[in-house]
């Protein structure tokens, strides 16, 4: 159901945008591509480690990698079903078959998205001075840079004074319970810096991904991974596009138009979309294929046995 959903949606972006993709003529350079497509996968694994690791602050056993990626790969793609709480439900059913606390395992991804979201709205603050006015525009990658560690290294003092005020927040807004726990500093110091990590990953995936689509004509590493973790939040944020669809590639056209145009802008926009979700559908079948291998070792293994 969900593979379905995802795959729709990827049917429709590609109907609705192929005048553009057609005339655009796409020719692709074949190794930044697939350098893109590793750097992704590892932000998203490292991402994943620091959820399955958490849910013992919420006095459930951490979840092991393959259990772990095959859940999230599965039940990431639900979130291109209208409704916003479809990709939670199913992490948690997919948690509790794994013998993980299904509140320990949502709850886990919430804690991981504010941390994310604090991390991203960072490095995205700290490449504010590109877009604020002329004045601010000679403050260099180098000063920028320094911004979003500034930042990053005030959340880690920020968040957890921070934590139960949100946990408020969204008790009012669930209308229910919201357990956010209070992990100990150094955990959670490291677990801020993962988050960043996180981002910092997928901008140069994503950096990778425009110069095998554009070449010479791709933004800088640091336009697009700033353009591209901006695009991300408000994807985030504007819950009721699901999977950010359209809304984040209307972001990344406006963040990288005036360095690339607005024309490759688009184009890398929805070319992006399209490898994103390609590689979403073709991670959670690989997980549903080495799961059933797994269990079909199992039965073989057992048979012996007896």
């Amino acid at each position: 159901m969900v593979v379905l959903a995802a795959g729709i949606a990827l049917w429709q972006l590609v109907r609705a945008y192929r005048p553009e993709l057609h005339d655009a003529r796409l020719t692709f350079a074949w190794g930044p591509l697939l350098i893109a497509t590793v750097v992704w996968l590892a932000g998203y694994t490292q991402l994943v480690q620091m959820w399955a690791a958490s849910l013992k602050w919420w006095g459930s056993p951490p979840l092991k990698l393959r259990p772990a990626l095959r859940i999230f790969f599965l039940a990431n793609l639900a979130r291109y079903i209208p409704g916003g709480v479809w990709q939670f439900a199913g992490l948690s059913a997919l948690a509790v078959t794994e013998g993980a606390s299904p509140t320990a395992a949502s709850m886990g991804v919430i804690f991981m998205q504010i941390a994310t979201l604090a991390t991203g709205a960072a490095i995205t603050l700290s490449a504010a001075p590109r877009f604020i006015a002329p004045w601010t525009r000679g403050l260099g990658i180098i000063g920028q840079l320094v911004i979003a560690c500034v930042l990053i290294a005030l959340l880690v003092v920020v968040l957890p004074r921070a934590l139960p005020h949100i946990r408020r927040w969204l008790e009012k807004r669930f209308k229910r319970p919201v357990p956010l726990p209070v992990p100990p500093p150094k955990e959670f110091a490291v677990f801020v810096v993962r988050a960043a990590l996180g981002w910092v990953l997928y901008g140069i995936a994503f950096w990778m991904f425009s110069r095998a689509l554009l070449g010479e004509g791709a933004p800088t590493a640091w336009i697009a991974a700033t353009a591209y973790v901006a695009s991300y939040l408000v994807g985030l944020l504007v819950i009721f596009a699901p999977g950010g669809i359209v809304v984040r590639e209307g972001t990344l056209v406006l963040c990288l138009q005036g360095a690339i145009g607005a024309r490759p802008a688009l184009i890398l926009a929805i070319s992006s979309r399209l490898w994103l979700v390609a590689m979403e559908l073709g991670a959670a079948l690989t997980m549903l294929v080495i799961d059933w291998i797994y269990k079909a070792r199992r039965v073989k293994a057992s048979a012996s046995r007896k």
